[in-house]
């Protein structure tokens, strides 16, 4: 499951980041690594922009990003 496949106000923990390098350093610059619980806060129209919340951080992803980035929803 990517970030797209959840909805507003659903919580998913990171699993994997499966992306070249230096995308992966980015995102783990931005806080986005394994095992990261992060939280859907909005979708853009058509979900092709999507912001997270990690801890107190609000983080936007472009779609190519949130497709790279494999979660586990939280029931």
């Amino acid at each position: 499951m990517n970030i797209k496949d959840l909805n507003i106000g659903d919580r998913a923990t990171i699993i994997s980041i499966d992306t070249d390098s230096s995308l992966k350093l980015r995102l783990q610059s931005l806080g986005i690594h394994r095992g990261v619980t992060i939280e859907v806060r909005e979708f853009a129209l058509g979900k092709q922009n999507v912001e997270i919340a990690i801890d107190d951080n609000l983080i936007g992803l472009r779609k190519y990003e949130m497709n790279s980035i494999k979660v586990e929803k939280e029931l």
